[in-house]
């Protein structure tokens, strides 16, 4: 990764009163998968659509490939494909074949050259066994599946994708994973990807990029943010939910917090180990389960947001 594919600048954008934006700038390098959280209203969407020229921005610049999205939008759509949530990009009523062709054809995909890329992407999204099926007979996955062809189907350079997994079961959600990782390292698309799903997020972005009422808050890759706030929680499942009076005297050891019959307690320092587990069991609470517990994605993403706010 060297070279930058898509830069946006001092990004604003707002809508009355409301600033959805906030002036954010970040780069994405060409042949990374970039990954935009936060919660919703953070401008994960208005900052997409900023970048594909949807909206009309109010003051900063973005640029894809070198080229100005204000002056030059037209050949940036040309190296450029999209799947925004919410929005139907496919035809219900025709099928995956029928949706490719009519897509193929709006692209300038023609020939032998449109053939091919329709063939190869109804077998690398496994849709060739249904793909002369009406499309409204299909499941929400089948469905984002094919819409992620169309979006596909001129072999743009840049992908992106507004919530790709949303609805999907685990099975389709791993596919899709899958292939957008495939398509990255074999031929070295780029993709921007906004997602409330962690573990998605995780396992396919090479950096996180975090929203919060439109201004980034962090932009790290996934390695040094899990460094940065690296914790280790030690959870116990208890018979009974525990008293205060247990929460209490945990608590001056570290931190703790219930859930039902959950006690997670983090130390100050492993020198109270010991005391923790006697603690618990002279409780009387009775442990069923004990076990450690690193923080993941989705706790750091609070924490970074908890952050904020204070």
């Amino acid at each position: 990764m060297t070279d930058s594919c898509i830069e946006v600048s001092d990004l604003l954008k707002t809508y009355g009163e409301l600033t959805a934006v906030n002036r954010i700038s970040f780069e994405v390098q060409q042949g990374e998968i970039l990954g935009i959280l936060g919660p919703n209203g953070s401008g994960k969407t208005t900052t997409l659509k900023s970048i594909l020229g949807l909206i009309y921005f109010d003051e900063g610049s973005v640029s894809v490939q070198g080229m100005d999205i204000r002056k030059q939008r037209n050949r940036i759509l040309e190296k450029t494909g999209a799947v925004l949530e919410g929005a139907r990009n496919t035809y219900w009523y025709l099928s995956p074949r029928e949706n490719l062709s009519y897509f193929a054809g709006i692209r300038g995909v023609a020939g032998k050259k449109a053939g091919d890329r329709i063939d190869y992407l109804l077998e690398s999204l496994d849709l060739a066994d249904v793909a002369d099926k009406e499309l409204r007979q299909f499941s929400s996955g089948m469905k984002q599946k094919c819409a992620l062809a169309c979006a596909f189907i001129h072999d743009p350079d840049i992908l992106l994708l507004d919530e790709p997994t949303l609805g999907l079961d685990v099975e389709i959600s791993r596919h899709i994973r899958s292939w957008l990782k495939s398509i990255v390292e074999e031929q070295g698309k780029t993709i921007l990807i906004t997602s409330h799903n962690m573990d998605f997020v995780e396992s396919v972005c090479n950096r996180i990029l975090i929203i919060r009422k439109g201004e980034i808050v962090s932009h790290e890759t996934v390695a040094s943010l899990k460094d940065k706030f690296a914790g280790r929680f030690f959870q116990f499942t208890l018979n009974t939910r525990p008293s205060s009076k247990l929460v209490e005297e945990l608590s001056g050891m570290g931190g703790a917090s219930v859930e039902d019959h959950i006690l997670k307690v983090e130390l100050k320092s492993l020198d109270f180990l010991l005391p923790m587990i006697r603690t618990v069991t002279e409780s009387k609470a009775g442990i069923a389960d004990f076990k450690t517990v690193e923080n993941d994605l989705e706790d750091i993403f609070l924490e970074v947001i908890r952050e904020d706010k204070e």
